[in-house]
């Protein structure tokens, strides 16, 4: 594993998660034997705006049922229950964090889902499957944690297969400046790896994915994180991200709508997908970005519209 991940591995993983979260949820008057995926997603939908933002983005991916769907950085598992539950297919989630994959496993068979996803123990630049085996993909903010954004992308496309979407929200670099630490994702700059969104759009098309839509969803992101108990200054509740991120969490959180307020950070929500016939020659050229034309939706980029991008 290299040093990256060693930190990132390091940064989330910690002894005792399982019970920490067992303890938290019989804290909560949770039975855990008629457990919910409403009632894990305090804990478990380990990105802003929760569970709202996992079915949003499941929309915008276009899940069918008895498609095979691969979560990248799947956390304690959150977003794939939602999907098999609601969704009714299967779903594989790899994450750097072993400890994360654990509970992600124990929270599953408690919810009796174990049955219709899997967790493995993985890095999203070497992911362990073969070619083209998936309809969709998610990612939900991990890419700032990953240093070479292009080996990354380039396993998203691998193993997708052609015509499969690969769905995702991000957290991207904003025209602020340096972003206030620490931050969920990391706690020094060594450990984040911000992009900005103009270089989102031009590494996604290279690899090869044709870009149906991106959304900015920073005012969303601010809304809600300003609606959480951290921000307001009050104690967390029982079951929230604290449980695994620690005591440090409520700066994290303060510093998150800080980052938002200022827009060092901007919140996107995007879908791509693989073409269905795949060239791999070496002249291959970017297919120019595809904005779906919905005047109901709130802020679809052009990335020209979005204020500040570099």
């Amino acid at each position: 594993m290299s040093n990256t991940n060693e930190r990132i591995a390091q940064h989330y993983g910690s002894a005792g998660l399982p019970d920490r979260i067992l303890a938290a949820l019989k804290r909560a008057g949770k039975d855990l034997n008629a457990l919910t995926v409403e009632d894990l997603a305090p804990l478990d939908q380990f990105h802003t705006r929760g569970l709202a933002a996992t079915r949003e983005l499941l929309t915008v991916a276009g899940v069918r049922p008895g498609m095979r769907v691969l979560d990248v950085g799947s956390g304690l598992g959150g977003p794939a229950r939602v999907l098999a539950s609601e969704e009714h297919c299967h779903v594989t989630g790899v994450d750097i964090t072993k400890e994360f994959c654990e509970v992600a496993t124990m929270l599953s068979k408690l919810t009796r889902l174990d049955h219709v996803t899997d967790f493995r123990h993985g890095d999203a630049t070497a992911l362990p499957f073969d070619a083209g085996q998936f309809d969709r993909i998610l990612t939900m903010q991990i890419q700032m944690s990953i240093a070479n954004k292009r080996r990354f992308y380039e396993e998203i496309f691998r193993v997708l297969k052609p015509g499969g979407r690969f769905a995702f929200q991000d957290i991207m670099a904003g025209p602020g400046g340096e972003i206030l630490l620490p931050v969920p994702w990391a706690i020094g700059r060594e450990s984040s790896f911000l992009m900005s969104i103009d270089a989102l759009r031009k590494t996604v098309e290279e690899v090869g994915f044709q870009i149906e839509s991106l959304e900015d969803m920073s005012d969303e992101a601010l809304a809600w994180r300003r609606r959480q108990p951290a921000a307001a200054g009050l104690a967390p509740s029982i079951l929230g991200i604290h449980v695994v991120m620690g005591e440090q969490f409520h700066v994290m959180q303060s510093n998150q709508v800080r980052n938002l307020e200022q827009r060092r950070i901007t919140f996107v929500r995007g879908a791509a997908s693989k073409p269905k016939t795949v060239r791999y020659a070496a002249d291959q050229q970017a297919v120019p970005g595809r904005a779906r034309g919905d005047a109901e939706r709130r802020r679809m980029l052009p990335l020209s519209s979005v204020p500040g991008v570099m």
